[in-house]
């Protein structure tokens, strides 16, 4: 009987068609008979005339992997086990490793001793008695060590001396032009030259006498200060880090280099072990295995395969290029499951930006939330979504 109304009813669509005549007309929504007897809902056109088809898939999916290669020595979970996040999957050998953090440890240990300690303590004020002693005699350079009579008498000296550079600078010049070895060029050239060496002699005496290093000795003096003034910082820095202290981020010295290397390395270990055990980011159940303990895995291998069944979403395959524009975030949806026979209210969530192609078709994936809790949902299954569009 229900064969001849369907049949029926496509007579009726063909000859609709053939009239001249002919107006277009709704269509009936035609309802077949389930196997149990109950009808199969089927999505209503009074809502839009956007649809696609999806998949409900979980919320979230984990696939986990070692960074390290090693023997895997403990599988803490089976398939099908409800985990949590955080929880620990499996754990590699980490002998090898923990000797590293004992070793680091120790040196660690040893630099922030009390005896080393007392050592940065000690070196800090060796430091600062001799920035103190280099102060001292950068200072002392400037101090008048003569009464001025005996700077003034200096002074007339040198103004003496530059006359008497000057006559013997003269001479010199009248017997230039004569070869070498003749004794009156000679004697005329050690003139000159005891003139300048008794100008600078009376120079330097008086830059004493009157507190006046030359450009040499002040530059030497301020740069043995400065190298005090540095390697006070530098102890200065160390303790302070050694007390637990904060110091800049651009402190230096050697040994405060050591400690910070020490530490690094200790560091650097302990995040090694960490990467020993696999941790689950996120809740879910474990869907697959592929290690098994004694067995050697490398570092990346897809080991544990964790999926989130507890929050399911839908994902849409087949959003056509020409209705994504009637689209849009929070939008509300009715979702037909197949399997269970039910429609369940939903919203958009996200749209993709990036188009895909189906079949030749250009097409876009649109994520929806499930607006009801429904018992049966189980990931894996297909919808059909009618989004409302107010047509």
């Amino acid at each position: 009987m229900k064969l001849k109304i369907l049949v029926l009813i496509m007579g009726a669509l063909v000859l609709s068609s053939c009239s001249p005549k002919a107006t277009a007309t709704a269509l009936p929504t035609v309802v077949l008979s389930s196997p149990s007897g109950t009808a199969s809902p089927i999505l209503s056109t009074s809502r839009g005339n956007v649809a696609a088809s999806g998949t409900i898939v979980p919320e979230q999916e984990a696939q986990m992997a070692f960074t390290l290669g090693g023997s895997l020595k403990i599988v803490n979970v089976a398939v099908g086990d409800q985990i949590k996040a955080g929880q620990i999957l499996a754990e590699l050998d980490s002998a090898a490793i923990q000797l590293e953090i004992d070793q680091a440890q120790s040196s660690v240990n040893e630099l922030t001793s009390p005896a080393a300690q007392a050592a940065a303590e000690q070196a800090l004020a060796v430091a600062q008695q001799n920035l103190k002693d280099q102060q001292d005699k950068v200072n002392s350079q400037f101090y008048r060590r003569a009464s001025d009579t005996l700077i003034d008498k200096t002074q007339g000296e040198i103004d003496l001396a530059k006359d008497s550079l000057a006559r013997a600078s003269d001479s010199y010049r009248t017997v230039a032009r004569l070869e070498d070895g003749d004794n009156r060029k000679a004697a005329a050239l050690v003139a000159m030259s005891n003139a300048q060496l008794r100008l600078n002699e009376l120079i330097a005496k008086y830059n004493w006498y009157a507190g006046k290093p030359s450009e040499i000795d002040a530059a030497l003096a301020n740069a043995k200060l400065d190298v005090a003034k540095a390697a006070v910082q530098e102890a200065e820095w160390y303790l302070a880090v050694l007390k637990g202290e904060n110091v800049s981020s651009n402190a230096t010295g050697a040994n405060l280099a050591r400690l910070q290397s020490a530490r690094t390395v200790l560091a650097t270990a302990q995040d090694r072990l960490d990467h020993t055990r696999l941790i689950s980011p996120i809740p879910g159940v474990v869907v697959k295995i592929t290690g098994i303990a004694g067995e050697t895995v490398s570092p990346g291998e897809l080991l544990f395969f964790i999926s989130d069944v507890t929050h399911l979403r839908v994902e849409t395959t087949d959003l056509s290029e020409r209705d994504v524009p009637s689209v849009t975030v929070g939008q509300k949806v009715l979702i037909s499951v197949k399997a269970l026979n039910k429609n369940i209210p939903g919203h958009v969530t996200s749209i993709s930006p990036v188009a895909d192609t189906l079949g030749g078709d250009v097409v876009y994936q649109t994520k929806i939330e499930f607006d009801t809790d429904t018992d049966g949902l189980l990931a894996g299954m297909s919808v059909d979504v009618q989004y409302e569009t107010g047509n």
